[in-house]
């Protein structure tokens, strides 16, 4: 045996190895006894590993093309029956009109390897966040008006539209010829990464927070800046402007059109970075999959938090800079990136920080001063707008962030961090990851997923070997590594775990036989799909049996089970537009869905009435609660089953009684139904925009 074989042979036994060992480990450990989804959930992961075995085995034949549109149409109409026709429509028109607002670029080499129209649409969807974003505290947001103006564009530009469409028909086709049953592959596995858009909002930071911006959009035309009701109001809201967008282009609450624009973006971005780094279209199309299998890609399906948008861009990015190499990128496409990673999460400052430095260098040694000048000045322009309003309103423009120093009134003099996701790092923090999730956050065992830790030699092999995979994945690591030391939180470190992820398919494709990298991979898909449910507490129960015996109209059952205090408040606020809601339960404290009507005793929601709360309850009397609920002009209140003795002797002696219950909560007000209106004017005194920009009341 040569030297060559035997290299290839022990590679080969350690890529495949790794995989073998920590799928054994993990059922060694009863990883997946952890989940308790149904038989719905397991069920389908069966059928996507049965499927599996078809694509395999149909992939060479001739005419093995098509099934890729009709699954995916599929996946579409699951998405639209579920989440609703106005839901998809919305998501249609966002994309379309994202295309459109963008040229068609030229035909070159970088052009045509940005996978058109992709890179298009994160150009039109950065500069639809930074129209938005600046008009925000304007009154001039109207459902009517942002269709009308969403048509106007699409028509105008009819022309660049169509050409964009062919393009995406052409790539689309393109696949179908070079690798149909791996684009089958990616179609399946990003439909089952996508079944979370099925189910209606009920994650926690969406209705305490992310819901605000679109539900005061779609009820008051203008965006509060509330930073004392919301002390996140002001942080970085890229992603929430979309959200906003897609719900008056809905007329009604439309996350799951946001969702799916950021999973098929997120999709198409891994393909993207991976052929940046030189692999095939079947290679790529499997470090696709394996990035829709990924258990947080996900979870991300079904909530508004950021990190799984942040992901796609951060991918897309990686993949123009390993494109251009010394060659300063397209302005256009860079500033996009940037103004987006700036308006999603000021955390992306981290990832992107090496790479400014390079592009700052590259531009000085080439003399090119008006594309420096461009880069930084158009980033800032695009990017800018959550951090200009919050300078302005609380003089802290990362707030809360880093209060110590700027010392906003708005918040304590502290760096805010979250104590929760502090276990520390250690040498066998990644091992801790994939098997105790749970240690890092809201999660179960598993969440993390088997992948990383499986492709370990794979990625180290892919990093040896090729010099453009090294300098990405050292970038990713050290920066990863780096926001991981500072809070211990999975979620924060998605973007850089995805990319190492991509590098390490292209590592374990290049360490295996062809015919057992299929198998490799499989193995690897239908674990992390397994583990979907291990995200979130909302997927981990038996909701997939009720979506499947009752169809849609399940939803309803799910948000009333999984969050009452949502349908609590549509019903008060359909009975009583003018209420003013006091919510009590810390544990709960939902109050985006109302639009700027209700406010929380939670401190690190709205530190002044969690405070006075406090205060009043150490109070048997209820007297202090009485003086409370006078200041807030409270005309409801909204408690758990068993309010505290001195908010419940309060809420009798004023009067009021249970008016309406949903699971564990409960809604008190005054017997009068004409009595039930707001007394205060704790709505005026907050709402900053009406304010500093003094127009009409609401």
């Amino acid at each position: 045996m040569s030297e060559s074989t035997a290299q290839r042979a022990l590679i080969a036994t350690a890529t495949s190895g790794m995989v073998l060992l920590v799928l054994a480990l993990a059922w060694r450990l009863r990883l997946f006894a952890e989940i308790d989804a149904s038989w719905w959930w397991l069920l389908g992961v069966a059928g996507v590993a049965a499927m599996l075995g078809v694509i395999y085995t149909q992939a060479g034949r001739t005419g093995w093309r098509h099934p890729a549109r009709w699954l995916a149409l599929a996946g579409m109409l699951g998405v639209a029956a579920y989440a609703g026709i106005a839901t998809m429509l919305a998501y249609l028109l966002l994309m379309l009109c994202a295309l459109a607002l963008t040229p068609r670029p030229p035909v070159s080499k970088l052009a045509l390897d940005s996978a058109l129209p992709a890179s298009q649409i994160v150009i039109g969807l950065a500069v639809l966040v930074a129209l938005v974003g600046w008009l925000l505290p304007f009154p001039i947001h109207t459902s009517l008006g942002y269709r009308v103006i969403a048509i106007a564009i699409c028509v105008l530009r009819y022309k660049a539209l169509l050409a964009h469409c062919k393009d995406m028909w052409q790539g689309w086709r393109g696949l179908e010829q070079a690798a149909g049953g791996w684009l089958v592959l990616v179609v399946v596995v990003t439909c089952v990464a996508g079944l979370g858009l099925w189910l209606p909002s009920v994650s926690y930071d969406d209705n305490t927070t992310h819901l605000t911006l679109p539900y005061q959009l779609l009820q008051d035309g203008y965006f509060h800046l509330d930073v004392s009701g919301q002390v996140w109001a002001l942080a970085p809201w890229g992603n929430n402007i979309l959200h906003a967008i897609a719900a008056m282009l809905a007329g009604c609450e439309a996350r799951a059109a946001v969702d799916l624009l950021w999973l098929l973006l997120g999709v198409q971005s891994a393909w993207q970075l991976a052929r940046a780094l030189g692999a095939s279209a079947r290679v790529a199309l499997a470090a696709a999959a394996l990035f829709a299998s990924l258990p947080l890609t996900g979870y991300f399906t079904t909530t508004m938090q950021v990190d799984g948008a942040s992901a796609a861009v951060l991918m897309r990015f990686a993949a123009v800079l390993a494109v251009s190499g010394r060659s300063l990128p397209p302005l256009l496409l860079t500033v996009a990136l940037l103004a987006l990673l700036a308006g999603l999460k000021a955390s992306n400052g981290v990832y992107v920080l090496p790479a400014l430095g390079w592009l700052a260098w590259l531009a000085v040694q080439q003399r090119q001063w008006r594309w420096l000048l461009g880069l930084f000045g158009l980033t800032a322009l695009l990017g800018s707008s959550s951090y200009v309003y919050a300078a302005w309103i609380t003089g802290n423009p990362v707030f809360p962030l880093f209060n110590a120093s700027f010392k906003s009134p708005y918040f304590a003099t502290i760096n805010f961090i979250d104590q929760h996701w502090m276990a520390g790092v250690t040498w066998r923090s990644l091992w801790d990851m994939t098997f105790h999730s749970d240690r890092y956050g809201e999660h179960y065992p598993g969440a993390f997923g088997v992948a990383l830790l499986a492709l370990l030699p794979a990625l180290a092999l892919e990093v040896v070997r090729r010099p453009a995979s090294r300098v990405i994945a050292l970038w990713f690591a050290a920066t990863g590594l780096l926001l991981f030391l500072q809070i211990q939180y999975l979620r924060y470190v998605f973007p850089a775990t995805a990319i190492l992820v991509v590098i390490g398919v292209l590592g374990l494709a290049r360490g295996l036989p062809g015919k057992f990298f299929p198998v490799a991979l499989s193995v690897l898909l239908v674990a992390n799909l397994a583990l979907v449910p291990a995200t979130v507490w909302y997927m981990h129960d038996d909701v997939w049996a009720l979506l499947v015996r009752q169809g849609p109209a399940a939803r309803a059952a799910i948000e009333a089970s999984r969050a009452p205090e949502r349908a609590l408040l549509r019903r008060v606020l359909l009975t009583s537009p003018k209420a003013c809601i006091l919510m009590t339960d810390k544990r709960s404290p939902f109050a985006a869905t109302a639009a700027g009507h209700a406010v929380t005793t939670k401190k690190i929601q709205d530190p002044r009435v969690g405070n006075t709360a406090a205060w009043a309850d150490e109070d048997a009397s209820g007297k202090r609660w009485q003086q409370t609920l006078t200041v807030l002009g409270s005309s409801h209140v909204m408690t758990t089953q068993s309010p505290s003795l001195p908010l419940r002797t309060a809420l009798e002696q004023r009067g009021f009684t249970v008016i309406d219950a949903e699971g564990v909560a409960r809604v008190w007000a005054a017997v009068d139904p004409q009595a039930r209106f707001c007394r205060g004017q704790l709505e005026t005194v907050r709402d900053e925009a009406r304010r500093h920009f003094q127009f009409g009341s609401r």
